[in-house]
C-alpha cells in the first residue's frame, strides 16, 4: 500500500475522530499526503476557512502532531472534464514547441503527444489550450514521444502516491527543491524536461 492508501485506511478506521497524520502516513511530509487525499474527494472538518489541520497530542507519537478529521468514509467526486485540443491549436502547439521531444531535444518522427507539464491528475481543472498565447503554451505543455509520455505517466503516478519525485531518467537532480513533493512539480525533470536539460548543461559548463 502507498502512503496515501495507508492514511486513507487510518482515517476511515477513525472516521469522525481526529487522526494523527504523522505515524499513520509514515511520511515526513504528512501535509502533502493530506492534500493528495483531499484531491480524491474526501471531506474533512474545517477548523477555520480552508484550514483542516489541528495540532493535538498523539499518544503513539508522544508529542503534538497535526491531526485531521474525516467526516465521510466515501469520497464525493467532482467530475473533472478533459478539454479537447482543436486541430488548429494542435498545429500551433507543435509549431511553437518545434515538434521536439522535451526529454531528448530530438525531433519527433512519429506522432507527437502534447503533454501537460503538471500531470492532469494533479490539476483541479483542465487548462484550455485553445485560448492560450505562445507563452502560456510553453508554460503549460511539452511534447513527448508516446514512449516518453507513458514513462512520465508512471513516474508521476508514483509521485502522486508516495509524494516522492522520481529521479529524471535515472538521474537524481532537481533544478529546484529535492525528491520530496511539496505541492509543486517545479524543479522536476518530468515536469519540464527541456528546462532540466538546460540547467544541467549550464552547470556542467560552469564546472569545466
Amino acid at each position: 500500500m502507498s502512503k496515501v492508501d495507508n492514511f486513507i485506511s487510518a482515517l476511515k478506521n477513525n472516521c469522525r475522530e481526529w487522526t494523527c497524520s504523522l505515524h499513520t502516513t509514515g511520511s515526513n511530509q504528512p501535509a502533502a499526503i493530506f492534500r493528495e487525499v483531499k484531491k480524491l474527494g474526501y471531506k474533512f472538518e474545517e477548523v477555520s476557512p480552508n484550514r483542516w489541520a489541528k495540532s493535538m497530542y498523539c499518544t503513539v507519537c508522544k508529542q503534538n502532531t497535526t491531526h485531521y478529521k474525516l467526516l465521510e468514509k466515501e469520497p464525493v467526486f467532482n467530475e473533472k472534464k478533459r478539454l479537447l485540443i482543436s486541430k488548429d491549436t494542435r498545429a500551433k502547439i507543435l509549431r511553437i514547441l518545434d515538434n521536439k521531444d522535451a526529454f531528448t531535444g530530438a525531433s519527433i518522427s512519429s506522432v507527437a503527444e502534447i503533454d501537460h507539464k503538471i500531470p492532469w491528475t494533479r490539476l483541479d481543472e483542465d487548462v484550455n489550450a485553445n485560448i492560450m498565447n505562445e507563452e502560456d503554451i510553453k508554460n503549460n505543455f511539452q511534447l513527448l514521444t508516446r514512449e516518453h509520455n507513458l514513462l512520465k505517466d508512471r513516474m508521476c503516478g508514483f509521485c502522486k502516491n508516495e509524494c516522492k519525485r522520481p529521479p529524471f531518467l535515472g538521474i537524481s537532480f532537481w533544478y529546484d527543491g529535492d525528491e520530496n513533493y511539496r505541492g509543486t512539480c517545479y524543479g522536476c525533470g518530468w515536469y519540464d524536461g527541456e528546462r532540466w536539460r538546460k540547467v544541467v548543461d549550464n552547470l556542467l559548463k560552469d564546472n569545466i
